[in-house]
């Protein structure tokens, strides 16, 4: 899953975001400009070392203002007649060959291919967008250097800070042009990789009956296609739905001639917008616990309950209103399983799903499901629907009148089947609030892409105006890798801070080496001793600056947003200003930083 927490709002993130940009910022200059001092202080002592560093701050200034956007769209143009010269276009070839081979290694049986062919082609757009422009910026300033064909533009009234933005919007425009192309092919790839048609022929459908006797409808299966078939449930006209397989389902009808009909795929290229709950658990005695129970399992993103018990896990919806749900409410639920006995595999794991009223425990009958692996189900609870009272009764109740209270509503599941179990995360369960245009949706997820071939731009721009190309691309790889890291580190200085094991386990880097040292395992927490305290202290100090630090290093993971269109969740629009706004941070920082590096550096010499 891709959301654990709700996206915050663009106007409540951008406040403390751009006083945490302008504090590293801040820091950032001043300990470059103790860098500076401290280099020239060696070769021209203490007070010249300053005069030269002030006349420096401002002359740098005095570029960044005087910048004219006529002589930098020139030198953009320039830096765009460069890449083509350097045959950049090739990159489009190998995109080309790359999406004809790709066939032959994506499974067509996967059990989620909308989100295979999704996640590869956006990370091979993401992974060639972004190193041809990243080449680009390291090598082309340091080859000018070298071959003094920079001259040529320094000896005209160019300012420095001027070469720099040229140079980064030439190339941001190489890598725009690319990523357009790239993009529209990735789209009809997808598009044609996920399409497929089932058949279903009389001789597949078993008619069905009912407790009585009586024919009620038809059961089968459809044709084997994308090593796949469905289940098929109709009513006596012949009209139904095969159910859900592979994350999409198809509807079927009967034609006048008597022949079914099996539509196209609904549900694999989909922008669902979630209305997400808070989630907790019951013990198999049903009372509260923490946590559900560990299956052994080494990824432990999802806890299990029990079959057969009082084990629950309990979701609570808030702020659910009449307006947004009119009809009712339309709850999906991914529901992973673990059998400690095999079964009929092909059936699934027999469970309950049922609304409760927060405050007076008003509870709906209990709604049945069939859990299977790697679908995601579905269960519409209308407006009318039966409850059961205290005195074991049933009557019909109103969902908003008698269910939610003050727009809270629970929902619980429970597994039926003794020695199984469900797996379940907070963000396996949501109530689908509408849907989003997919293309809309794709086209975000692009937008993603530009934002770290931006920042990757501006990156290898500021190295190459001080360093040789090779080492600059090694830099800006270097940076890239730590900003990887970025998340990680923050969450592990709040885990650290609040001493909260659940953040990020496994403490900081003197616990972490104690603890490979006597191969002791990272769930395990330490007792108080003056040792461990004095450890913990010691990573505290030593996270603190690197927490610090983590703000410089931008993290193209996540700026990308790939991971929404693969799993089929709309992006949120806050979302995406949030990274346009970081991303522009970034490159606005690398331009004036690169800006300052190539007016330190005697070009024209």
């Amino acid at each position: 899953m891709v959301l654990e927490e709700e996206i915050p709002r663009f106007a409540a993130w951008i406040g403390p975001a751009l006083l945490n940009f302008g504090a590293t910022a801040a820091a950032a200059g001043l300990v470059a400009a103790a860098a500076a001092w401290l280099v020239q202080a060696i070769g021209y002592g203490p007070l010249a070392a300053g005069d030269r560093v002030y006349r420096g701050i401002l002359g740098g200034c005095a570029d960044l203002v005087g910048s004219s956007p006529r002589r930098v769209y020139a030198l953009a143009r320039l830096a765009v007649q460069e890449s083509l010269r350097r045959n950049v276009l090739v990159v489009l070839g190998v995109f080309a060959l790359v999406l004809l081979f790709a066939g032959w290694f994506l499974d067509p049986a996967n059990p989620n291919p909308g989100k295979l062919s999704m996640g590869f082609v956006l990370g091979i757009t993401n992974f060639l967008v972004c190193c041809v422009t990243l080449l680009l910026a390291a090598f082309s300033l340091p080859a000018d250097i070298k071959s003094r064909a920079i001259q040529t533009v320094t000896t005209k009234p160019v300012r420095t800070a001027e070469i720099v933005l040229g140079r980064t919007l030439g190339f941001a425009a190489i890598g725009t042009c690319l990523l357009a192309v790239m993009g529209l092919a990735g789209w009809f790839f997808v598009i044609r990789t996920v399409a497929h048609v089932h058949t279903l022929e009389a001789d597949d459908l078993l008619e069905a009956t009912d407790a009585a006797g009586v024919a009620s409808g038809f059961t089968g299966r459809t044709s084997l296609e994308r090593g796949h078939r469905h289940r098929v449930t109709l009513d006596p006209t012949g009209s139904g739905a095969a159910e859900t397989a592979q994350g999409h389902r198809h509807a079927v009808s009967r034609s006048a001639s008597g022949d079914w009909i099996v539509g196209p795929a609904e549900g694999l290229l989909e922008a669902r917008r979630p209305h997400r709950g808070t989630l907790r658990f019951l013990d198999r005695d049903g009372r509260p616990s923490a946590k559900g129970i560990s299956v052994g399992n080494e990824w432990a993103y999802r806890q299990y309950i029990e079959g057969g018990t009082a084990a629950a896990a309990i979701w609570t919806f808030s702020d659910v209103t009449e307006r947004e749900f009119p009809e009712g409410l339309p709850l999906e639920m991914i529901v992973r399983v673990f059998r400690t006995h095999k079964g009929r595999i092909e059936e699934g794991i027999h469970g309950t799903i049922q609304l409760r009223n927060p405050v007076s425990n008003v509870r709906s009958q209990a709604f049945p499901i069939v859990a299977r692996e790697f679908t995601i189900d579905s269960l519409f609870v209308p407006r009318a629907l039966e409850a059961v009272l205290a005195d074991g009764s049933i009557r019909t109740i109103d969902l908003f009148a008698d269910l939610v209270a003050d727009g809270r509503v629970e929902v619980w599941l429970q597994c039926l089947e003794p020695a199984q179990y469900y797996g379940v995360a907070q963000a396996d369960f949501y109530l689908r609030a509408g849907d989003g245009s997919f293309a809309v949706n794709y086209a975000k997820a692009c937008l993603g892409v530009w934002f770290s071939m931006l920042v990757v731009t501006a990156l290898g721009v500021m190295f190459s105006t001080f360093l040789s190309g090779p080492v600059a691309l090694l830099a800006a790889l270097a940076v890239v890798l730590v900003g990887h890291f970025r998340g990680f580190i923050t969450r592990l200085f709040e885990s650290q801070l609040t001493g909260d094991t659940k953040i990020q386990p496994g403490g900081g880097p003197l616990e972490s080496l104690v603890r490979m040292a006597t191969q002791e395992s990272i769930t395990v927490a330490w007792d108080p001793t003056p040792a461990a305290q004095a450890i913990k202290a010691a990573d505290t100090l030593l996270l603190a600056p690197m927490r610090l630090a983590a703000g410089v290093f931008p993290s193209l993971a996540e700026l990308g947003t790939g991971d929404f269109v693969a799993e089929g969740f709309d992006i949120p629009f806050d979302l995406v200003a949030a990274h346009g706004v970081e991303a522009a941070g970034f490159v606005a920082a690398f331009c004036i930083a690169g800006a300052f590096c190539l007016k330190a550096r005697e070009v024209a010499s």
